[in-house]
C-alpha cells in the first residue's frame, strides 16, 4: 500500500489541512446551518446571490447511518481500534463542460496504474449520465452508487465489479434520472466515508460536468483535484466558472468548519461574487485579510494550501498545449490556488476507435501518442501521491 502524502487539494506543510475533511463533516453537515444551495443545480457563475447565503436552514443528521467521524487520515482503523492499512488517496477529475474526455481519461489512468501494480477503484460520480463503464470495456452495471446511495445495497463493495485488470475495480454510477438520485447531506457524507474505507492504492472519482453542488464538494474533499480542459474557447471559459465555483464553495466550507460568523462569510462571498468588481478574487481575499486579520489569514493560508492539478486534452498545436502552463499561472494569480500543469494529451484517431469497440485505449493502442502521454501523466500523478521515493510497484 502507498504511504499517504497529502498532496494534491492541500500542500503537506499546511497545518490545517490535516483536520480540513473531519471539520467539514462535523460542522458543515451537522450541527451548522447549510445554504439553500445544498438541493440546488448549480452554483451561480457571476452573479451569486447573497440573500440565498442568509437564508439557512438546520439539516437532520440523526439517522444513526452516517460516520460523523469520517476524515481523510493517513491510516484505516478496523472495528477494534488497531491500524490496518493507509487510506486510499482519492483524486477527483472534474471539468467546466462535458465532452472533454474527463470518463476517457479517468478510465486509461486508471488502467494504467493498475497494469503498474497498483490496486485502483474508479467510481463514477456522473450520476445520472453514468458511461465510465463503456470506457473500461464492461457491460452496464446492475448495481451503482446510487443503489447503495439510497440504501438498496448494504455495502459499497456490493457495487464493485472487476475490469480488464485483476486489481481495477468499477464502482458504477447507475442510469437513472438526476432528479431520482438527488444525493442528501447524509447521504453524501456516507459515501465520502466508505470511499475512504475502499482497499485500494487509489480511488479515483469520475465527476459529472459542471458545477453542480455535490460536484464542487466531492472535488475539494478528495485528496487531489484534476481539472481536465480542452484548448477551445467554450472549455477554457467553463474551466473559468468552474474554479470560481469551487473557490466560492471552498470558502462556504471553511467558514462553516471553523465556525465563522455568517456576517463575515456573507462580506467575503458578496465581495468576491460581485461581477461588476475589477479585482481578482484572490486579491478581493488578501484585501479582506487585511481587515479581519485572524479570521482572514485563516481563510487566505487554506486557499494557497489549495493545490489541483491541470490535463490539457485533445491538443493539436504546441500553442494548445502551452494554454495548460498558462492556465495554471493564471489560475495561481485569480484563484490563490497553487495549479500545477499535469501535461497534455495529442488529439489522436486511437481514442474514437477504443471508444467504438469499447475498450481501454492505453491496452488497444499502447504505442500510440496518447498513451504515451497518459503514461507520462500518470507517472506525475505518481509522484504527487505516492511515498517520498516515488517508486512504482512491481507489476
Amino acid at each position: 500500500m502507498l504511504k499517504t502524502v497529502t498532496k494534491g487539494i492541500f500542500k503537506p506543510n499546511s497545518k490545517d489541512s490535516s483536520d480540513f475533511t473531519e471539520r467539514i463533516i462535523k460542522a458543515y453537515y451537522n450541527t451548522q446551518k447549510t445554504t439553500d444551495n445544498e438541493n440546488s443545480e448549480q452554483i451561480p457563475n457571476e452573479h451569486f446571490s447573497s440573500k440565498n447565503n442568509n437564508d439557512k436552514k438546520y439539516l437532520n443528521m440523526n439517522d444513526g447511518s452516517v460516520n460523523l467521524n469520517s476524515s481523510i487520515s493517513s491510516d484505516k482503523v478496523t472495528k477494534q481500534g488497531q491500524k490496518n492499512s493507509p487510506t486510499p488517496q482519492i483524486i477527483s477529475i472534474g471539468g467546466g463542460k462535458g465532452g472533454i474526455g474527463k470518463s476517457f481519461l479517468s478510465a486509461n489512468i486508471c488502467v494504467r496504474l493498475a497494469a503498474l501494480g497498483y490496486k485502483v477503484s474508479v467510481v463514477d460520480l456522473d450520476l445520472g449520465a453514468a458511461n465510465l463503464h463503456t470506457c473500461l470495456g464492461v457491460p452496464t452495471p446492475q448495481k451503482g452508487i446510487s443503489d447503495f446511495i439510497h440504501g438498496n445495497v448494504s455495502s459499497l463493495e456490493e457495487t464493485g465489479i472487476s475490469c480488464c485488470l485483476p486489481n481495477l475495480t468499477l464502482y458504477g454510477g447507475g442510469q437513472e434520472f438526476w432528479q431520482q438520485i438527488k444525493p442528501q447531506s447524509s447521504q453524501k457524507i456516507k459515501l465520502i466515508s466508505k470511499l475512504q474505507e475502499l482497499e485500494a492504492d487509489f480511488v479515483f472519482l469520475d465527476l459529472g460536468a459542471g458545477t453542480h453542488i455535490h460536484t464542487l464538494d466531492f472535488f475539494i474533499f478528495s485528496h487531489g483535484g484534476i481539472l481536465v480542459v480542452a484548448p477551445e474557447p467554450t472549455s477554457i471559459e467553463n474551466a473559468y466558472v468552474f474554479m470560481k465555483s469551487v473557490l466560492y464553495r471552498k470558502i462556504q466550507s471553511i467558514c462553516k468548519a471553523f465556525e465563522i460568523e455568517e456576517e463575515v462569510e456573507s462580506e467575503l462571498l458578496r465581495k468576491i461574487s460581485n461581477p461588476k468588481s475589477t479585482e481578482t478574487p484572490f486579491s478581493q481575499i488578501i484585501n479582506f485579510a487585511q481587515k479581519n486579520k485572524e479570521v482572514g489569514k485563516q481563510i487566505k493560508d487554506m486557499i494557497e494550501a489549495t493545490n489541483i492539478g491541470i490535463i490539457m486534452n485533445q491538443v493539436r498545436t504546441k500553442e494548445d498545449r502551452d494554454l495548460g502552463e498558462s492556465m495554471s499561472v493564471i489560475c495561481n494569480r485569480y484563484f490563490g490556488f497553487s495549479a500545477q500543469f499535469l501535461g497534455s494529451t495529442r488529439y489522436d484517431d486511437a481514442v474514437w476507435k477504443s471508444v467504438r469497440v469499447r475498450r481501454p485505449l492505453i491496452i488497444d493502442y499502447p504505442l500510440s501518442t496518447i498513451a504515451v502521454n497518459i503514461n507520462h501523466i500518470t507517472d506525475r500523478i505518481i509522484k504527487m501521491f505516492a511515498d517520498n521515493q516515488g517508486k512504482e510497484k512491481a507489476g
